[in-house]
């Protein structure tokens, strides 16, 4: 559900479960199309230049360049594959003919338009959701637009949103259509019908909690067909394989989970019918059997169930004692599961159905690249071909194109060619009680080189979110790059965190400046105690909430920290909602009231603001101008508040940022900062005698 991630011949398939190509010297021809694909100005001009005429980064700015290319997918029937690329920020949509293995097109827009994400509706037609970047906002946002066009750049047309008709790529000419003052988004393509997709809507004229609408969309036209509308506000939808929404989940006026079943009378509260109840999560739908596959949390861990939904009869298909279920993969004809992802610390999969194709060509990859983790991007409809990525904690990750029936698979691209894996430091998990006795997780970084004299200093990534959201196991360019510069990393998961279920996320509800950051402190101060760090050179860093979790542990642990660095960070917790972008959304402002409460005197109790006078750490505050979520006045009342208790702020605002920075100029002037800031606050004091 959608709310509103040495050896051999590259050359040679590499059959499954024998070998390692980690990274190839030389690509297939597919993946030489694409690499020199980057370089072209425009759809019909090639050129083999590098990107930019430039070499690859290097010093910080290998890590603050944004990935060369981030998703991959081949068509229905294998005819074309299709990815995104970026260069400098800019995303544009790349199309490969696979029987002549030559490029077919690029689809790159002029000004602030690119690409978004991107489905096949059929063998030769894509549905772009674009993004834009405004002129003052350098994070490209979601239009909800719809942007279609064929594999060979035939038929570019807009077929949905307030500009559908107008002219879009350099040199083509689209038919007009009917503009929509709305915002869409594709939740499924139909297989047995070319010419639509279905789509959720909402529109852009509601204030507050829109409601979410279902389409059928002619994906040549523009046109459209209504099917319906969700049982609540700011609903999403489940489709089974056919491509047909018949569950839904949305928050109801208190903003609780609700879950929903559709049959010919409407929407009916899922619990009430018999196989289900309030602890049933709907994960996948299956038409063909007529079941729904629910998961469902309880005292000794996570159980997945396939239920019917006219006979109640339940059957548990798999369970884990840890985490719920980060991903299932899916039958693309049934609908059946045939096997599930788990992140307990280090990715993994059960497969469930192990004779399957997909499942032979993803436990055969995992045996082939037993340090990396697979991930499936899709598959043809016939699932004779699939793409995949593979990628680990050094490695930021590598596309294959597998074959199926022979279990091959050839490296198309990788995601960050300039990085050197066995350059980057092994990302550690581990699990801890917190002081209460909660069991918390999290993952430590050790830089490769450090004098055997001196311990490294340890720098604290508490991430944002903070709900729903959690660290995972896999490439962080900003880890790897303090581990380059001699810095281990902490990365704690805090009660609150996302991933580790709802009893684990609830924990976290209105304990955010209390034990939600004890844990955060708890975690330093284990790591520290371990020897593998110099416990009296620790410094703290976070985004978001991230940057609210830095200054407020600096304030719960005023001697842990020599200094904070709060990124884009809240800093009043009693003015969160009514000054950020949430205000208008009943279900946001009563998601909050759950997650911090209405107390004014106790938000601000824990809102570093309010308590600047117990700061010892150094302090480095970083926002963007044009931040929505946490405006820039929450960074300036917190410098103020400081620099009334005579403590020296360092400062730096961009002007055409918002919720975290995206150009990379931006982002590098940034890190240099933060790097000789870290470095002049975690100096080994060398002791003096008399």
């Amino acid at each position: 559900m959608r709310r509103f991630g040495a050896g051999g011949d590259p050359l040679r398939p590499r059959l499954l479960g024998f070998g390692s190509v980690l990274r190839p010297k030389t690509l297939s021809t597919v993946a030489t199309i694409l690499v020199l694909a980057c370089s072209h100005s425009t759809p019909s001009t090639p050129s083999t230049s590098s990107i930019a005429g430039e070499g690859p980064p290097t010093g910080i700015a290998a890590f603050t360049r944004h990935d060369r290319f981030v998703d991959a997918k081949i068509s229905p029937k294998g005819r074309y594959l299709a990815a995104v690329s970026l260069d400098a920020g800019k995303r544009w949509l790349t199309f490969i003919n696979l029987a002549t293995r030559k490029l077919s097109y690029i689809l790159k827009f002029e000004g602030e338009t690119m690409v978004g994400d991107f489905f096949w509706a059929n063998d030769e037609r894509v549905i772009v959701e674009l993004v834009q970047q405004d002129g003052s906002l350098a994070a490209p946002f979601r239009s909800g637009e719809l942007y279609s066009i064929d594999a060979t750049g035939r038929g570019g047309r807009m077929i949905f949103g307030y500009r559908a008709g107008g002219e879009m790529p350099a040199g083509t000419r689209m038919p007009r259509t009917e503009k929509d003052f709305a915002l869409a988004f594709v939740l499924a393509a139909l297989p047995s019908d070319d010419r639509h997709v279905l789509i959720e809507s909402a529109q852009m004229r509601e204030t507050g909690d829109r409601v979410i609408q279902l389409f059928k969309l002619d994906v040549y036209k523009g046109s459209k067909v209504f099917l319906g509308a969700g049982p609540l506000p700011l609903s999403s939808f489940l489709a089974d394989e056919k491509g047909d929404a018949w569950a839904a989940e949305a928050l109801d006026e208190a903003a609780r989970e609700k879950f929903f079943y559709r049959d010919s009378k409407g929407w009916r509260d899922l619990s009430t019918l018999k196989g289900f109840s309030a602890r049933s999560v709907p994960r996948a739908l299956s038409g063909r059997d007529r079941c729904i596959y629910v998961e469902e949390g309880g005292e000794f861990g996570y159980e997945l169930y396939r239920v019917n939904v006219d006979t109640g009869e339940r059957r548990l298909i798999a369970a884990n004692e840890q985490v719920p279920a980060r991903n299932l993969i899916r039958d693309t004809a049934t609908g059946q599961v045939i096997a599930v992802e788990y992140e307990p610390d280090l990715p993994t999969y059960e497969f469930l159905v192990p004779d399957h194709p997909v499942s032979q060509v993803i436990s055969g990859l995992v045996k082939t690249y037993p340090t990396e983790h697979v991930q499936l991007m899709n598959t043809t409809q016939d699932q004779r071909k699939a793409v995949v990525q593979v990628y680990g904690d050094r490695n930021p990750g590598l596309f294959f194109l597998v074959d199926l029936e022979t279990k091959s698979a050839v490296p198309l691209v990788e995601t960050r060619p300039w990085i050197r894996p066995e350059a980057m430091a092994e990302m550690t998990p581990f699990h801890i009680k917190a002081t209460d006795g909660l069991r918390i997780h999290g993952y430590f970084t050790l830089p490769q080189q450090t004098p055997a004299a001196n311990l490294p200093p340890l720098v604290v990534l508490p991430h944002g979110g903070p709900h729903g959201v959690r660290d995972t196991w896999g490439f962080h360019p900003d880890v790897q790059l303090f581990a380059s510069e001699g810095f281990a990393v902490l990365q704690v998961n805090y009660r609150g965190s996302g991933g580790y279920g709802r009893r684990y996320e609830e924990a976290g509800y209105r304990r955010w400046g209390n034990r939600m950051i004890q844990d955060i402190v708890d975690a330093t101060r284990w790591m520290a105690g371990k020897g593998l760090i110099d416990g009296t050179r620790v410094c703290i860093m976070g985004g978001s909430f991230g940057g609210y979790a830095a200054l407020q542990s600096a304030i719960l642990a005023p001697d842990l920290f020599r200094c904070a660095i709060g990124y884009a960070g809240v800093y009043d917790l009693s003015t969160l909602v009514a000054k950020s972008d949430m205000a208008s959304s009943p279900r946001a402002q009563a998601l909050m009231a759950r997650a911090i409460g209405h107390d004014e005197a106790a938000l601000k109790a824990v809102s570093p603001v309010y308590n600047a006078d117990k700061v010892k750490a150094a302090v480095f505050l970083i926002h963007g101008d044009k931040d929505r979520r946490a405006p820039v006045a929450q960074a300036e009342a917190l410098r103020k508040a400081l620099e009334a208790k005579g403590k020296a702020v360092r400062w730096l605002v961009e002007p055409k940022e918002g919720h975290g920075f995206y150009a990379e100029e931006a982002r590098k002037r940034m890190y240099e900062q933060v790097l000789a800031f870290l470095k002049e606050n975690t100096k080994t004091i060398q002791a003096t005698t008399r």
